[in-house]
């Protein structure tokens, strides 16, 4: 959007105004821009363009190539990540939670760890699919869980091994894991597919898939799941449609988390 030319207030910076409005014509445009084709975008002279992109390629936010056409600079993202550091990453998260959710029309949740648990920390219900209810804090256990496993799957060994002397494995319906051995042997096949699934592990007419978010060093740190009723779905379509939108949603809030993933 050009400088607006009618705010005439004192507070109001056109110079500040056309420096942006060339930075988010950069941008938009996706190639390299020639002077008049920015002094169009940004509604200004070409004299005046040439002064804002000189000062641009003298902070490092813009460069210019052998046939004098101008181009944004990595320099630019630190803009960016900056901005969605400040929104905190949790913030950050439930803005594609909720987008997800709209996509598919099924319930998303975002958790981490907490010792042989996992905590709800953003979620967006749409059905009550369990037959209680779950908040914000709400506390589930790791091995009957879509996000507990894939949290577990893609965690340090030794944290998992601490994590499994405080599971007690209690039957909860009749396709629980109920020890170690395959629990672990679960574990194996979350890593190998990427996601983790529960077939009515927790609650009889529940599935759901979840996908690990994850830090910088590859570990992870949350992860969010899809929970549908089996009545809509059966394991072989969570799987084809749901897993995938799962690690394609982590994969965006890793990016727009700078790639570092959620912090510990």
């Amino acid at each position: 959007m050009p400088p607006d030319p009618e705010d005439k207030s004192r507070y109001y910076l056109q110079s500040l105004a056309k420096g942006l409005t060339v930075l988010q014509a950069l941008a938009e445009a996706k190639q390299t821009l020639s002077l008049s084709e920015v002094a169009r975008a940004a509604g200004t002279s070409n004299a005046t363009a040439t002064r804002i992109c000189y000062t641009l390629r003298r902070l490092g936010f813009i460069g210019r190539d052998q046939q004098r056409r101008f181009f944004l600079t990595p320099k630019v993202l630190s803009l960016g990540h900056a901005a969605v550091s400040s929104l905190g990453w949790r913030n950050v998260a439930q803005h594609y939670l909720e987008r997800l959710s709209a996509e598919i029309g099924e319930t998303v949740n975002l958790s981490v760890l907490d010792g042989s648990e996992l905590v709800y920390i953003a979620r967006v219900n749409t059905d009550r699919i369990l037959p209680f209810d779950l908040q914000l804090g709400s506390r589930l256990p790791v091995y009957c869980t879509s996000m507990g496993k894939a949290l577990m799957a893609f965690s340090p060994p030794e944290t998992v091994s601490a994590i499994l002397e405080e599971v007690s494995f209690a039957t909860l319906t009749h396709r629980t894991i109920t020890n170690r051995e395959d629990y672990l042997h679960e574990l194996e096949k979350v890593r190998a597919k990427g996601y983790a699934v529960n077939d009515e592990e927790l609650s009889v007419g529940l599935r759901s898939v979840a996908a690990p978010i994850m830090d910088g060093q590859g570990w992870s740190r949350a992860a969010i799941n899809i929970a549908v009723p089996t009545t809509r779905y059966t394991l072989a379509r969570l799987e084809e449609e749901l897993a995938p939108a799962a690690l394609r949603t982590a994969r965006e809030i890793m990016r727009a988390l700078g790639g570092s993933g959620a912090p510990a």
